[in-house]
């Protein structure tokens, strides 16, 4: 085995193994095999040793600065989202070209974009959204906002979100106010209600689902990681800026990022893969799936 192989497997098998130590719940160790969890764990290495404090699932809201303006402003922002409701705008089809969130969309969740990593929201949500875009663009840590709509019988599957650069914040817009109406982080339930909010890292197990007859419309934001040391915050600036900014759909002008124009042709592969292939013959899946993942090894091995 070549030298820098060695190492490589050694900085990921650790990275790994730190990742997972912080989890009480996770998914079955296979299924990290092809997960991006085991593929970003020596950078979310960075992102979580290199921190002030505990770790955990979740956090006060007033770890991050600002966050009280979108608390307070609960009735202005839950206005606009009802007049959103009202109007149809969270019914639409599934999309193909949002990388990450169209897998989440085949289980009814559907969101609506206010802003994706930019300074301030774009025209066209700043038309349909005055107030609440002037609100989040007058918090320097919010660096993503969008309405998130969980339809009665919706579900989102088990998953770690890719990177721990930033944290999640949702606050309860319009809501069951129900405990059937929850998002489950870490194997403990957190349930949506009316103005009330969670910060929380995204990169936990999480799942959610709304087994009530009540559209879940919250409030969804990523927000800056503000517990990180002073030298790594320019890695997860970089990141967040360069990296997670580019996984959107097309922007006002119909353009798409390269991340998204370069996931497109993955995602048909992956689908025609997983609805065509694998219901006729598992281990033809099995195959393709593992067999990728070894020309891939295989790959950085001579590489390296």
């Amino acid at each position: 085995m070549k030298y820098q192989f060695a190492v490589l497997v050694i900085l990921y098998a650790g990275s790994f193994a730190y990742i997972i130590h912080r989890y009480k719940d996770h998914l079955p160790l296979k299924k990290y095999v092809s997960n991006h969890v085991l593929l970003l764990a020596p950078l979310n290495f960075l992102f979580t040793f290199f921190t002030v404090g505990s770790q955990k699932p979740v956090y006060a809201a007033d770890t991050v600065p600002g966050l009280d303006k979108l608390r307070a402003s609960y009735p202005v922002i839950r206005a606009e989202a009802m007049a959103l409701r009202d109007a149809g705008a969270f019914q639409r089809q599934s999309s193909v070209d949002q990388p990450g969130y169209n897998t989440f969309e085949k289980g009814g969740w559907r969101l609506y974009p206010l802003k994706w990593y930019t300074k301030e929201c774009p025209p066209s949500s700043v038309q349909a959204c005055p107030k609440t875009c002037a609100i989040v663009d007058s918090i320097p840590a919010v660096r993503s906002a969008m309405f998130t709509v969980l339809p009665p019988g919706a579900r989102l599957g088990r998953h770690h979100d890719p990177v721990a650069s930033s944290l999640r914040y949702h606050l309860g817009l319009l809501t069951p106010n129900s405990d059937k109406c929850a998002l489950t982080l870490d194997g403990v339930d957190y349930a949506w209600r009316d103005g009330e909010e969670l910060l929380f890292d995204q990169t936990y197990l999480h799942s959610a689902v709304n087994n009530t007859d009540i559209l879940r419309v919250i409030l969804f934001c990523d927000v800056e990681k503000t517990q990180l040391r002073s030298f790594i915050k320019p890695v997860a600036d970089a990141v967040d800026f360069h990296i997670v900014s580019k996984f959107t759909g097309a922007d006002d002008d119909g353009k798409r990022s390269w991340v998204s124009t370069a996931y497109m042709p993955i995602y048909k592969i992956r689908s025609y893969v997983k609805e065509k292939i694998k219901p006729r013959s598992l281990l033809a899946y099995n195959l393709i799936k593992y067999g990728s993942i070894g020309l891939l090894v295989l790959l950085v091995y001579e590489l390296v």
